[in-house]
C-alpha cells in the first residue's frame, strides 16, 4: 500500500512538472520584430538641425509583443576605415553604441504579422557627435513577450555622415548612369519577351533612370543596342515568348522613352559602350575577337544617331570589371577611347591609407576605376523604400569617408553601378538632392574628373581562374560560332547582306549580361538559329521527280525559287554517291530575283544502265554548298537502244547465213541433177 501511494505521488509530480514546463511562456527572439527606416532627415546633417527618423515595425513572431519602443543607438566614435562600412552592413556589431535620448512613443501591443509606424526626433546638438566622420546608427526595438521580460526584439543599422561645413574638401564624384537592357532580340524585329517594353514604360526601370537624373551633372553611358531596340519597337516588333508569335505593344512607350533620352543627352555628358556589352574577354580567348571589334568600332556613331547629339568617347566595359592585356589591346585597336574597370583590379602600389583618384593608364589606354565601395552601395537591394534609404545612406557614407580620409585634398571617385541596376525613384531623387547639399562631395562629369585627376602607381591584378570560370562557356560560344558559319553561308548569296543585321545578332548572343542568365542566352541562340534555317530554306531547288535522258547525254531541267525579299545569287552543282557514273559541269552563279523562280537546264552525262539518284545542290558565288540539296532520279535510254541494235544485227547475220546456206544447198542439188 505504501509503495502504491508513493508511486501515485511520483506520477502526479511528473505530470505537474510536465504541465508546468508546457505552460512556460516562450521567449522572444532578437529578430522577432522587423524594423525598417523609411524616412531620415536632414540629408545634410549639420549643427543646429534636428534628426528625424521614422518607419515601421512588424511582428514576425506568433505571439503578441507588448510595451514596444524604438530607441536610437549611436556609435561613440566615427568609423576608422571604409572597410568597416561593409562589416556593419553584413551585421557586424563592433560599432554598436549605447542608447541615446531619442526614443519613440511606446507601442502597447503588436499582434503577430501586424505592422505599425514609429518615429523619433532629436536635435543633432544633443547627440555626442564629437568628431567629423561617419557614425553608425542603430534602431533598436525593445519589447516584452509572454515571459514578462523586456529585451531587444529587433535591430537595424544605418549610417550618419557628420561633416560640418568647412571640415573637408569635397570629393569629385563622377557618377555613371548606364542605359542598358538585356539584349534578348533576335533577327528582323523579333524579341523573346516584353521585358524591355516594361522597362521603358512609365515607372519601369529604364524610365526611372532616364527621368530621374533631372539636371544633375551625371554622365550617361549609352548602349547602342538599347537605343536600337527602342527604335525597332517604334517601327513594330514581334514577341515569340508564348505559344504563337504576337505583335509587341511597347512601341508608344518606347517613343516616349526615346524622346526623354534625347532631351537628357542634349544637356548632359554622354559616352557610348560597345554594342550590347560583349563578353569581350571570353570572346578574345575563344578567338572570336572580330565580334568585339564590330561591337566597338561604330559604337560612338550609333549612339550619336540614336540620341541625336554628338558622342565621341567609347567606354570599353569588360564584364566583371577586370580583363586581360590581350582584350585591352583588342578594345584599343577597335577604337575605344577609355576602359572601365573595378579599382580592385588596379590597387595602388604601395597601398595607401586614403582613396586616390580613380584613374590610371594601361597600355596607352585611359582607364577609369569604379570605386568598389560605391559599387557595393549601388548593388544593395531596393525592393522597398526602407531598402532604398539604407542604400542611400551607405552610398553617401562611402563618399563621405573617402573625402574624410584626406580632408584637405580633393580627389575624384567614380561610381559605376551594374549595367542592369534597378534603383527606386526615392533613391535617385533623395541621393541627388543630398549631393547638392553635403559638403563632402560634388557631382562632376567623367571628363572633368579625369582632367583633374592625379594618377598614383598601381599594379594590375592578374586575370585568374575565378574570372575565367565566370565567363560565357566555351561550349556555348562554339555553338554560336557554328551558327555564325551557317549565317555567313546564307549572307554570301544575298545582294544586300548588310540588311540582315546578323553580326549585331552575334554580339547580342555573346553579351556579358548573359553570364547571369545562361538559359536566356541559349533561348536566344536557338531562336536566331531557327530564323537562319528558315531564311536559308527560302532559296531552294523547286525541282522534283524522275528524268529520262534520250541517250547517255541530255539536259535536266532545274527550277530555283527565291522567297526572300531581296535578290539572291546562286550556282548549281549535280552530285551523286556514284560519282563515276555522272559527268556534269557546274552552273556558274546566276541571279534569282526576289519572290521569283528561275528555270534552266543542266547538262549531264550518265554512264551505265539503271536509275541514278542525283542531288541538285545550290552553291554560293564562291562554290560552297548552300542549303539542303534536292534529290531527283535520272535514267537513260542509250543502253536499251544498244540492245535493240545488237538484236537487229544478230537477226541480219542469221538471215544472211540462212540465205547463204539456202544458196549452197540449191547449187548442190542443181549440180546433182546434171
Amino acid at each position: 500500500m505504501a509503495r502504491l501511494i508513493s508511486s501515485l505521488v511520483t506520477l502526479l509530480l511528473v505530470i505537474g512538472a510536465g504541465s508546468t514546463a508546457s505552460a512556460a511562456p516562450r521567449q522572444l527572439q532578437p529578430d522577432s520584430v522587423e524594423v525598417s527606416i523609411t524616412r531620415m532627415t536632414p540629408l545634410d546633417p549639420q549643427p543646429g538641425k534636428t534628426l528625424r527618423m521614422s518607419g515601421n515595425v512588424r511582428n514576425r513572431s506568433d505571439e503578441d509583443v507588448t510595451a514596444l519602443q524604438v530607441r536610437l543607438l549611436l556609435s561613440p566614435t566615427p568609423m576608422a576605415t571604409r572597410s568597416q562600412i561593409g562589416t556593419v552592413v553584413a551585421g557586424g556589431s563592433e560599432k554598436d553604441g549605447p542608447p541615446t535620448l531619442a526614443v519613440s512613443e511606446p507601442i502597447a501591443v503588436l499582434s503577430p504579422r501586424v505592422s505599425t509606424a514609429w518615429s523619433i526626433e532629436l536635435p543633432l546638438d544633443e547627440l555626442p557627435l564629437t568628431f567629423a566622420g561617419v557614425y553608425v546608427i542603430g534602431l533598436e526595438v525593445i519589447g516584452t513577450g509572454q515571459d514578462g521580460l523586456a529585451k531587444r526584439v529587433g535591430l537595424t543599422r544605418t549610417f550618419l555622415p557628420w561633416f560640418p561645413q568647412g571640415s573637408v574638401e569635397p570629393a569629385r564624384l563622377a557618377w555613371l548612369w548606364p542605359v542598358t537592357t538585356v539584349p534578348d532580340r533576335a533577327l528582323d524585329g523579333v524579341q523573346l519577351n516584353e521585358l524591355t517594353a516594361a522597362e521603358m514604360a512609365a515607372g519601369g526601370r529604364l524610365s526611372r533612370i532616364v527621368n530621374g537624373a533631372g539636371a544633375s551633372r551625371i554622365t550617361w553611358v549609352f548602349d547602342p543596342n538599347t537605343l536600337q531596340t527602342a527604335e525597332d519597337m517604334v517601327d513594330g516588333y514581334t514577341v515569340t515568348g508564348g505559344q504563337e508569335p504576337t505583335i509587341g505593344g511597347g512601341g508608344p512607350a518606347a517613343q516616349e522613352w526615346l524622346d526623354a533620352v534625347r532631351r537628357s543627352a542634349a544637356t548632359q555628358e554622354s559616352v557610348a559602350t560597345a554594342y550590347a556589352l560583349p563578353d569581350a574577354t571570353a570572346l578574345e580567348r575563344a578567338e572570336m575577337g572580330e565580334t568585339v571589334i564590330v561591337a566597338t568600332e561604330r559604337a560612338a556613331a550609333d549612339v550619336s544617331a540614336g540620341v541625336r547629339s554628338r558622342v565621341e568617347d567609347v567606354l570599353a566595359w569588360p564584364t566583371g570589371g577586370t580583363t586581360t592585356p590581350a582584350t585591352m589591346r583588342l578594345f584599343r585597336e577597335a577604337g575605344a577611347t577609355q576602359m572601365l574597370l573595378s579599382d580592385t583590379s588596379f590597387p595602388p602600389t604601395p597601398s595607401l591609407t586614403y582613396t586616390p583618384d580613380g584613374f590610371t593608364t594601361w597600355g596607352g589606354l585611359e582607364v577609369t576605376l569604379a570605386d568598389s565601395g560605391l559599387t557595393a552601395a549601388l548593388a544593395m537591394p531596393q525592393e522597398s523604400r526602407g531598402d532604398a534609404l539604407l542604400a542611400r545612406q551607405r552610398f553617401l557614407s562611402e563618399l563621405a569617408m573617402a573625402a574624410g580620409e584626406l580632408p584637405d585634398a580633393a580627389r575624384g571617385v567614380v561610381a559605376a553601378p551594374d549595367p542592369l541596376w534597378s534603383p527606386r525613384n526615392t533613391f535617385l531623387t533623395q541621393t541627388l538632392k543630398a549631393l547638392d547639399q553635403v559638403p563632402y562631395a560634388r557631382l562632376v562629369s567623367l571628363a572633368a574628373a579625369r582632367r583633374q585627376a592625379t594618377e598614383v602607381p598601381r599594379t594590375r591584378v592578374p586575370y585568374g581562374p575565378d574570372q575565367r570560370a565566370a565567363e560565357l562557356s566555351r561550349e556555348y560560344l562554339d555553338t554560336v560560332r557554328e551558327q555564325q558559319r551557317r549565317a555567313r553561308r546564307f549572307e554570301a548569296i544575298l545582294t544586300e547582306p548588310a540588311g540582315l543585321g546578323y553580326e549585331q545578332a552575334v554580339i547580342r548572343q555573346t553579351s556579358g549580361m548573359w553570364r547571369a542568365d545562361p538559359q536566356g542566352a541559349i533561348a536566344l541562340e536557338r531562336e536566331v538559329s531557327s530564323q537562319i534555317a528558315d531564311l536559308t530554306s527560302q532559296v531552294r531547288v523547286a525541282t522534283t521527280g524522275t528524268f529520262t535522258l534520250p541517250g547517255d547525254t541530255g539536259r535536266i531541267p532545274v527550277t530555283v525559287a527565291n522567297d526572300l525579299t531581296q535578290d539572291a545569287i546562286v550556282g548549281i552543282r549535280l552530285e551523286t554517291d556514284q560519282q563515276a557514273r555522272l559527268q556534269s559541269p557546274a552552273i556558274e552563279p546566276f541571279e534569282v530575283p526576289a519572290g521569283r523562280k528561275v528555270s534552266l537546264e543542266v547538262e549531264a552525262k550518265v554512264v551505265g544502265s539503271g536509275t541514278l539518284p542525283v542531288r541538285i545542290q545550290l552553291t554560293t558565288p564562291r562554290g560552297r554548298p548552300y542549303g539542303e540539296p534536292q534529290t531527283v532520279q535520272v535514267r537513260t535510254t542509250a543502253y536499251s537502244r544498244a540492245a535493240a541494235y545488237v538484236v537487229t544485227g544478230a537477226f541480219v547475220i542469221l538471215a544472211f547465213l540462212l540465205g547463204m546456206n539456202f544458196v549452197r544447198r540449191t547449187k548442190a542439188r542443181s549440180e546433182s541433177h546434171q
